[in-house]
């Protein structure tokens, strides 16, 4: 990932910056929260939705970084709940908040970390993206709990692909339409753009190992379950090949081989 950030390492280092200053308290859990905000994160999604931009000659504004921290912390407090849900004791290669202060300030936590991406994203004055990411933590909780539900059953493809377009998918979506709606490009594209793309990072993550071994010990089908290595591996490609083609309209720059580049290795 790093020549990736490289690309993009000033507007990330505002990202970054503001991302470790948000929180001011120190005492109690706020600290431990500060470097959880802090850590070892890819912030992935900021970095793909910064390459889109830059790859289409978009000077990237205070209320795109505004964005952009808005939507990492909407992701950090998804993984909060999420470490509570799964029980988890290590997040990023430290303990989890969960395994060190337990269930309910965990909850709280990603309550509180929440709360400071609703008050980020009011502060970009447009309603319609408010609206969005509303409907967008929506399908984030839908997805979680019905992949809660669907744990050690046989689902079918279709859920699967509900459930990892909710959880995983409709973030990026989300993150990448509204900095185009605030840059004036188009929104649609880039909303199909993040789509596609969600969904092939989440299919690419379920084989990671260590994804892959946590969704077995908490009984989570994903589609090497439900359709096979070969035929995930083929919709993986059918994936790349849409992104290229949403890609196809971009002129070729630096920025857009990022992307083509990061495709490539999912």
């Amino acid at each position: 990932m790093d020549k990736f950030r490289a690309l993009v390492s000033e507007e990330l280092s505002i990202i970054d910056d503001d991302l470790d200053s948000i929180i001011e308290q120190d005492d109690c859990i706020f600290s431990d929260l500060r470097s959880f905000l802090s850590g070892n994160s890819k912030r992935i999604r900021s970095v793909i939705c910064l390459l889109y931009l830059k790859s289409q000659g978009i000077n990237v504004t205070k209320k795109i970084t505004d964005l952009l921290v808005a939507v990492e912390l909407i992701h950090n407090a998804s993984l909060l709940h999420d470490d509570f849900v799964d029980s988890s004791d290590l997040r990023r290669g430290v303990p989890t908040l969960f395994k060190k202060y337990g269930s309910k300030l965990s909850v709280l936590s990603g309550d509180y970390i929440l709360s400071l991406a609703v008050k980020r994203l009011i502060m970009l004055e447009n309603n319609g993206i408010l609206n969005l990411f509303s409907d967008t933590v929506k399908k984030m909780s839908e997805a979680e709990i019905t992949q809660y539900f669907s744990r050690n059953n046989e689902i079918s493809f279709e859920k699967y692909l509900k459930i990892i377009s909710g959880k995983t998918s409709a973030l990026f979506s989300s993150c990448i339409k509204s900095a185009a709606v605030l840059s004036g490009i188009d929104s649609e594209r880039a909303f199909r753009f993040g789509e596609n793309f969600g969904i092939l990072f989440q299919i690419n993550n379920d084989f990671d190992s260590i994804s892959a071994e946590n969704d077995r010990f908490n009984g989570v089908k994903t589609a090497v379950n439900i359709i096979g290595i070969e035929k995930t591996l083929a919709l993986k490609d059918n994936y790349k090949e849409e992104l290229r083609q949403i890609l196809a309209e971009i002129p070729n720059n630096a920025y857009k081989k990022g992307i083509e580049d990061l495709i490539e290795l999912l």
